[in-house]
This record gives C-alpha cells, sequence and structure tokens, in this order.
C-alpha cells in the first residue's frame, strides 16, 4: 500500500472493505478501541487529520480527499477491532511477528525516504513533527530528534532520525509497539509508518 503503478487494485481491495464494513458492528468496534461515535460513523484521528469510518466507507471528517493508502488502513482498523493496551515496548518492525519478512522493503521504501528528504533539515522535521502531535524524547544528539506519535487510538509510533554528519548519511528508523498485531496486520502497519513520512513531508511543505 505505497506509491502503487497500479492504484486499481488497491481500490478493488478497498471496496471489499467497504463491503465488510457495512455488516460490521461498528459500535463494538469503537468501544473496543476507545472510538467516539457520530451519526452511526466512528470518528478516528490519524497521524493529525480526523476521519469519519461507516458502514459506507472512509471519509475525511473535514471534506478533504481521503487517500487509498489511509482508506485501507482504517477501514481494516475497524473490521481488526483489536483489543488490549499498548505494551509500552517498542520494537522495530523486524521484531513484530512476522515483521522480518518485509523489513527491508520498509526500510528502502520508507526510512530511506524520510532520511533523504529531511538529512540537514533537522529544524524543519522538528517542526513538522510537532504539527502532527509528536512529543519529543529525549536523545543522545543535539542534531539528532526523536518523537512519539499517536498514530492511532492505541497505535503509537516513535520516530528517530539521526542528521548526516561528515562520516554518516542520515538516517531515520520508526519503533513499534510490541502489541501493534493485536490493531493492525502487517501489511497495515507498514503502510502506517509511510503515511507518518507522507504528514511529515506534507507538514514541512505547509510550514
Amino acid at each position: 500500500m505505497f506509491d502503487s503503478e497500479k492504484p486499481d487494485v488497491y481500490e478493488k481491495v478497498y471496496q471489499g472493505l467497504v463491503e465488510r464494513l457495512a455488516g460490521a458492528d461498528l459500535a463494538t468496534a469503537a468501544a473496543s478501541l476507545g472510538l467516539e461515535r457520530l451519526e452511526g460513523k466512528c470518528r478516528v484521528r490519524l497521524l493529525g487529520r480526523e476521519y469519519l469510518v461507516g458502514p459506507d466507507g472512509v471519509s475525511r471528517a473535514d471534506g478533504g480527499e481521503a487517500f487509498i493508502t489511509q482508506r485501507i488502513v482504517l477501514a481494516w482498523y475497524l473490521l481488526h477491532s483489536g483489543s488490549g493496551e499498548p505494551a509500552g515496548r517498542m520494537v522495530p518492525y523486524r521484531d513484530l511477528p512476522g515483521g522480518a519478512d518485509f523489513a527491508r522493503a520498509l526500510q528502502s521504501i520508507t526510512y530511506q525516504r524520510l532520511a533523504e528528504g529531511f538529512a540537514g533539515r533537522l529544524p524543519e522535521l522538528k517542526r513538522a513533527a510537532a504539527s502532527l502531535g509528536g512529543e519529543v524524547l529525549e536523545t543522545s544528539s543535539p542534531h539528532d530528534g526523536a518523537w512519539r506519535f499517536t498514530a492511532l487510538p492505541k497505535l503509537p509510533l516513535e520516530l528517530r532520525f539521526y542528521d548526516a554528519d561528515d562520516e554518516f548519511p542520515a538516517e531515520a528508523k520508526v519503533f513499534f509497539d510490541i502489541t501493534s498485531p493485536n490493531f493492525l496486520d502487517l501489511e497495515c502497519l507498514a503502510a502506517l509508518a509511510h503515511i507518518l513520512v507522507i504528514e511529515l513531508e506534507w507538514a514541512a511543505k505547509s510550514d
């Protein structure tokens, strides 16, 4: 669910999820996830933007365009209807059960994009992270940055960014709570990290 050369494929996937949403018990899912209900729909905040998820699909609460990746992730989130609470133990994607198979692709598609895009632009990244509600975490160097985001209710993400220096290129890493697969499947979790990168890029452009 990254930038795709075949968007029609993902639209078909999404339409299948909408059919399932039409018959889903969204009230129970909302209660489990701690979501607000509004006229039969669930209000969900995804990395700074509010969406409505209901029997007819996913839409932006403000009327803006809901992109296909966000729509699929949010539909899965409600259909999965995870339970429990985050453990507070943050791990790289490869350490999630089954995550090793896709970790390399996630690194090249998502983390490298963030590292290259914000290399030498740490102040801009800090402002973008703040605009998405990122909680600043302690770092060992003033040339680094670290933040915790509430990507979705009960689904935190941590971003650690190491800016380029004379010896090493910039590097970015995203960490997931060990309980994250309780709420989304692995493909959607990878897409969630990708959404974080896109939202940071957009926030930096609008700064």
